[in-house]
């Protein structure tokens, strides 16, 4: 009765051990696991940097969500641990970056709906940026506003002359027939004449009907 009951408590143990030990090396050696985020931004955020990328596109590039340690190289002398906050857990939405010169010459915030843009995180933020000399523009929260006065309020902010050949040329390459996705060989465009898609233009890959290769010509490049 007792070897029984001692090996009862013995495979007790053993369960207990075993589930963590294996729960460990599952999460130690087991095999990773990773999906795409497409939504990189907010809605809102995301509405945004497409106007902002558009308004600016000749002359900067836009770098979203970067660290304020990273742009400014802020002092350890003089409220250290608000500054040491800052650095670590603050982010500009937007930094702006010139094409040709390759510096930073701006920061954007965006200020969401009903809060305190006086509060001290946000006034300190100022201050980093007018001691480092670094133009920062503060925008409201909202999914659409006037990309030419956007352009205009900014280079001015910049003192970049929206006049003449932008400092850098955005140019469309030539786009030719595409190829086809499976065989790789040439295809040609045209209208299909029968089921569902009828009237559609698609591009059919020349070999067929031994290459079934297809796309739509709406399909993006």
């Amino acid at each position: 009765m007792l070897a029984n009951d001692l090996y009862q408590y013995v495979f007790i143990a053993v369960i207990i051990v075993a589930i963590p030990v294996t729960w460990f090396l599952w999460r130690s050696f087991g095999p990773v696991k990773a999906i795409i985020n497409n939504q990189l931004f907010e809605h809102d955020k995301r509405s945004f940097f497409g106007q902002l990328d558009i308004a600016v596109r000749t002359h900067l590039m836009v770098l979203p969500s970067l660290p304020v340690g990273d742009v400014l190289d802020c002092s350890k002398w003089g409220r250290s641990g608000a500054i040491a906050n800052i650095k670590k857990n603050r982010r500009f939405d937007f930094v702006l970056y010139h094409r040709r010169k390759m510096q930073v010459c701006c920061a954007i915030i965006l200020i969401p709906y009903k809060t305190d843009a006086k509060t001290k995180e946000f006034q300190l933020l100022r201050e980093l940026c007018q001691a480092a000399d670094l133009p920062l523009l503060e925008y409201d929260m909202k999914p659409w506003r006037d990309v030419p006065e956007m352009r205009k309020s900014i280079f001015a902010t910049l003192g970049i002359a929206d006049e003449g050949p932008p400092d850098f040329v955005i140019k469309d390459e030539p786009k030719g027939d595409p190829v086809c996705p499976k065989c790789q060989g040439s295809m040609t465009l045209r209208t299909l004449q029968k089921g569902s898609r009828a009237g559609q233009q698609w591009w059919v890959c020349d070999n067929f009907p031994g290459c079934k290769g297809a796309r739509s010509a709406l399909a993006p490049d």
